[in-house]
């Protein structure tokens, strides 16, 4: 069994980003900033590796300081690297880099980027 992708990177992400609330939902009462963390799929490298897709949504009040909450949780992935499992360096581990993509439904400032967290099997 691999350890919980999206709870890995949530565990990680909380305290580099507070006091921004990141979770894997968004709340009925969206805060105005927010990350949220979601598995979107992934694939078995080895017998003791999983690649776990992640997609991450960053909300704020406006598209700047939605950047800079994007660009803040870009740079926190980029060197990820805990127990159970680790963001590959390069474009091994960037499906898709910060893009902007405004929130459809709510109509507010949304950036999206996707990466691959290689899991180590658990014990």
């Amino acid at each position: 069994m691999f350890p919980d992708a999206e709870a890995l990177v949530v565990s990680y992400l909380r305290p580099l980003v507070a006091p921004v609330k990141v979770a894997t939902r968004v709340p009925a009462q969206r805060p105005d900033a927010l990350v949220r963390v979601v598995r979107t799929g992934g694939s078995l490298r080895s017998v003791a590796h999983e690649d776990a897709q992640i997609t991450v949504e960053c909300w704020a009040t406006d598209s700047v300081a939605a950047s800079d909450l994007a660009r803040q949780v870009a740079a926190a992935l980029e060197v990820m690297d805990v127990p159970g499992g680790h963001v590959p360096q390069g474009p091994p581990g960037w499906v898709g880099r910060p893009a902007y993509l405004e929130d459809p439904i709510a109509g507010v400032p949304r950036y999206v980027m996707t990466v691959l967290v290689r899991l180590r099997r658990l014990p």
